[in-house]
């Protein structure tokens, strides 16, 4: 179980206060306290400390800039990667909680308008936290992937773009050149050396808190192809911070069971669903999580399509809810894809059956009990499944 204690930096007049909060976490063995100096950030910034994790976590506790100083402090029971971040935005250094204090110091390198929200390029040194340092030597490994991308996609970046131009026969045709070959086995040997990179990291360290926290950081998301390598952590590893997540992800009905019959959805003409109106008259509900801008997800939609058409009149419908930011992009991919089904777009729904990645789907029965999910009912799968249960 984590302890969060959230503690916000006071004005000059509170000060006392802070000083005695910030003695009393550096002589718990489990406290922590992290003091920040870094340029850039103006007074009345908000600073907040979060979890690294596949899941929409709060924050740990958040500070306010004050002379250009910010200190952040709390309780962890284990170790916990977190991020340190300007409020409602994105960027800034990662640091492993233990007890004990830390400084950062440095600078805000820049800071870019994006989509959703702001990026900070923190440009800081981490000091005083030994688990931190071992945290940026796991990270440098991780890195020196990145040159091995833009080594080879510069390579082979017009073969890429002439692939991805083509269709039919032609990009059949194209497919056995020689120089299309070597480009499919160049992206080949670059995610084998991720893979093998990534799970020697893992494997040195999977008797520790290291091994599930190392597979959150540098994996997007989990899901049954880790079941064998959950299953092979220690107990004590499994029961960490990051071991729970990690299964909680894998089972995700472990974690989101409840969800499937407690979640609202409102429609255009501000008709409330539930699961059971949705599921009404049916035997099985597909509950696929999508959004336009998702390749994976607009490739996936003919076959729902096919297994719709095919499974409909005996007891299958399917229910598209869209993380779309903007609803001028979803109604354009609606009407594009023409889904003869209800669709909905609301991310607080995404967010409750905690969806990290699209496309995520889950195939429940009419009592709101996932039968499967995601690649269990995705590609051809998804018609096996059914015709399985409604045989």
């Amino acid at each position: 179980m984590i302890v969060m204690k959230t503690i916000k930096i006071l004005s000059l007049a509170g000060l006392a206060g802070c000083m005695f909060a910030a003695f009393a976490a550096c002589n718990n063995p489990k406290g922590y306290v992290i003091n920040g100096q870094v340029e850039g950030l103006d007074d009345g910034t908000v600073v907040t400390l979060v979890p690294m994790s596949h899941d929409n976590d709060s924050a740990l506790c958040e500070a306010t800039v004050e002379g250009g100083k910010f200190q952040l402090s709390g309780i962890a029971d284990e170790p916990i990667c977190a991020r340190i971040a300007v409020k409602d935005a994105w960027g800034g250094p990662y640091v492993i909680l233990e007890g004990g204090e830390m400084n950062v110091s440095g600078k805000i390198a820049d800071v870019r308008e994006a989509p959703n929200g702001k990026i900070y390029n923190w440009e800081v040194k981490v000091t005083g936290s030994p688990l931190t340092d071992k945290l940026a030597a796991f990270d440098a490994r991780h890195d020196s992937l990145d040159i091995l991308y833009r080594e080879y996609h510069e390579k082979f970046d017009e073969v890429y773009k002439k692939m991805h131009s083509l269709k039919g026969p032609e990009l059949a045709a194209f497919q056995q050149t020689d120089e299309c070959k070597a480009a499919v086995d160049a992206e080949k040997n670059f995610f084998d050396t991720v893979e093998s990179t990534i799970m020697g990291m893992v494997n040195d360290n999977k008797d520790s808190f290291w091994g599930p926290l190392l597979l959150t950081k540098y994996l997007n998301y989990f899901g049954k192809e880790q079941a064998d390598l959950y299953n092979s952590l220690p107990d004590d590893v499994k029961n960490s911070f990051y071991g729970r997540k990690m299964q909680m992800e894998i089972w995700p009905e472990l974690a989101i069971a409840d969800q499937v019959k407690a979640f609202k959805l409102t429609g255009d003409d501000g008709t409330e669903y539930d699961f059971a109106k949705l599921a009404e008259g049916k035997k099985y509900v597909l509950l696929d999580f999508w959004a336009s801008w998702c390749g994976p997800c607009r490739r996936e939609l003919p076959n729902v399509k096919k297994a719709y058409a095919e499974f409909n009149d005996k007891g299958f419908q399917v229910v598209s809810i869209s993380i779309d930011q903007k609803e001028a992009d979803w109604r354009k991919a609606l009407d594009e894809e023409k889904m003869p089904w209800p669709n909905f777009r609301d991310n607080e729904v995404a967010n409750q059956f905690k969806v990290k990645a699209v496309p995520t789907v889950y195939l429940c029965d009419a009592e709101g009990n996932i039968v499967a999910a995601n690649e269990e009912c995705r590609g051809e799968a998804l018609a096996a499944k059914l015709k399985e249960l409604l045989k």
